[in-house]
C-alpha cells in the first residue's frame, strides 16, 4: 500500500510496496508517483492525482523497479482527506506473474489457432456434464466450415445448432457409441452424415479421447474431419466391382451372390422363388454386320427394356455375353412365365437404330424344395437352350 499526496509524493508506504520496488521507505519517501510508474505520462498522472475524489478508481499500470526491472501492477485508488490533508490511498497488486501467465496462454492459444487452421477438419471438446448438460467447452474455426455454419450459430455451449445437424439415422449410433465411450473411457470412433448448410449431406468422422473431470463430467477431445469425397470414391469402387460396365446392372458375380441369398431367405420364409434367363437371337449375327458399337447399344437399350419393366424387388443381372438372369422374389412359376412373355413382346416390338428388330429367347423355372443355386441357373440355361431349338423369340419352361 501506499498513500500520495495531491503533488505526487510519498505521504507514506509500508513495507511491502517497499520491498515490491526494491526501495527503502526512507528512498521511497523522496520520490514521486512518475519515478517509478512508466505506463502514463508525467502529466497524465498529475491529472489523475487532482481529480482523485472520494470516489474508487481502478486500472492496470506498470511500475519500474529500482534495479531497472518493470512490473505490472494492479491499482485501486480512493481520495480522502487526512488531518486536513487530502491523500489518494492506493492498494497497489503485483500482477507481474498473472500478466506473465495470461501472455503465455494467450501465445500457447494463438499457436493452437494456427495449428487448428492446418489440420483439414476441427479440433473440438465435447462435455457431458453429471446432470446430462452437454457443452463444446472448444472448436476450432474449421467447425464452422464443416457445416458451413455462421460464427454467431457456434458462439455459447449450447449445442442444438450443431447436433441437429446430423441426420436422424445415425444419431442413434452416435449416442451409443459414446455412452460406452463414457463408461469405459475408449477411444471413440464414428462415422456420421451430417445436412451441411447449403443442403447437401457430408459424410464426417470423428475421433477422440474422453477424459473424467473432478466434478464427474466427461469430456472428449477429438477431431472431426470431412470424408465426403472418400466415402463417394469408396461407394464408386464398390459400384464398379459389382456391376456390368457396359449396361450398368448386377455383374455376374454380383449377381451369383445376390441368388444364393435369395434362395436362402425363400427357404427360410417358404416362399415362392423364379429365374429367367433371356438371351438375344442372333446376336453374333449383329456384331458381324453392324459393328460392336452397335451390338453395344443393343444391350444396353435391351437392358434398359427390361428394366423399365420388371419391380424394384426383382434382380437384374448380365450372365455373360448376351445372356442375362432376372431373379423374382415371392413369384411363383406361372407368374414368372406371364413376366418373361411380357418382356418377350417388349423387346420383339422395340424400333432399334439400324438393325430395326430384335428378338430374345426366354427359359423360366422355379426354386425347387432344397435346391441350390447351381442346380436352379443349371436348369433354368436348360430352359433357355429349349427355347433356342424351338425356333427361338419363344418362353419355355
Amino acid at each position: 500500500m501506499v498513500v500520495l499526496r495531491r503533488d505526487g509524493s510519498v505521504y507514506r508506504a509500508n513495507q511491502r510496496y517497499a520491498d515490491m520496488l526494491g526501495y527503502s521507505l526512507e528512498e521511497l519517501s523522496r520520490l514521486h508517483v512518475w519515478d517509478w510508474d512508466i505506463h502514463f505520462s508525467k502529466q497524465k498522472l498529475k491529472d489523475m492525482l487532482l481529480a482523485a475524489d472520494n470516489s474508487s478508481a481502478h486500472f492496470d499500470t506498470r511500475h519500474r523497479r529500482k534495479d531497472g526491472t518493470i512490473t505490472d501492477a494492479e491499482v485501486s485508488t480512493n481520495g480522502a482527506t487526512y488531518k486536513d490533508e487530502n491523500l489518494i490511498f492506493c492498494i497497489v497488486r503485483d500482477t507481474t506473474e498473472r500478466k506473465y501467465t495470461e501472455e503465455r496462454l494467450r501465445q500457447n492459444k494463438e499457436l493452437l489457432e494456427r495449428i487448428a487452421s492446418q489440420v483439414p477438419g476441427a479440433l473440438y471438446q465435447y462435455r457431458i456434464a453429471p446432470d446430462g448438460t452437454r457443452s463444446f467447452p472448444y472448436f476450432s474455426e474449421g467447425f464452422a466450415e464443416l457445416g458451413g455454419l455462421a460464427q454467431e450459430e457456434l458462439s455459447g455451449t449450447a449445442v442444438d445448432s450443431i447436433m441437429s445437424r446430423i441426420l436422424p439415422e445415425d444419431t442413434a449410433d452416435i449416442e451409443s457409441k459414446a455412452q460406452t465411450s463414457a463408461q469405459n473411457l475408449s477411444h471413440f470412433h464414428a462415422e456420421f452424415r451430417i445436412r451441411h448448410n447449403d443442403g447437401s449431406i457430408r459424410w464426417i468422422e470423428c475421433r477422440s479421447t474422453p477424459e473424467k473431470e473432478a466434478d464427474g463430467s466427461i469430456i472428449w477431445t477429438g477431431i472431426l474431419l470431412d470424408i465426403t469425397q472418400r466415402i463417394q470414391a469408396e461407394e464408386q469402387v464398390r459400384i464398379m466391382a459389382i456391376t456390368d460396365g457396359l449396361t450398368g446392372i448386377n455383374n455376374r458375380q454380383e449377381f451369383d451372390r445376390l441368388l444364393k441369398h435369395e434362395i436362402e431367405r425363400a427357404k427360410r420364409y417358404h416362399a415362392p422363388l423364379s429365374l429367367l434367363m433371356y438371351d438375344l437371337d442372333h446376336f453374333k449375327q449383329v456384331n458381324d454386320r453392324f459393328g460392336h458399337n452397335t451390338g453395344d447399344t443393343v444391350l444396353k437399350t435391351v437392358t434398359s427394356l427390361v428394366n423399365d419393366n420388371i419391380r424394384g424387388i426383382d434382380i437384374h443381372g448380365r450372365w455373360g455375353g448376351e445372356e442375362f438372369m432376372v431373379l423374382l422374389p415371392q413369384t411363383g412359376l406361372d407368374t414368372a412365365r406371364d413376366v418373361a412373355e411380357k418382356l418377350r413382346r417388349t423387346i420383339a416390338v422395340h424400333p432399334f437404330d439400324k438393325l430395326g428388330s430384335t428378338t430374345a429367347s426366354f427359359g423360366v423355372v422355379e426354386l425347387a424344395p432344397h435346391e441350390n443355386a447351381k442346380s436352379l441357373t443349371q436348369r433354368v440355361d436348360e430352359a433357355l437352350y429349349r427355347a433356342k431349338e424351338l425356333g427361338r423369340n419363344r418362353v419355355e419352361v
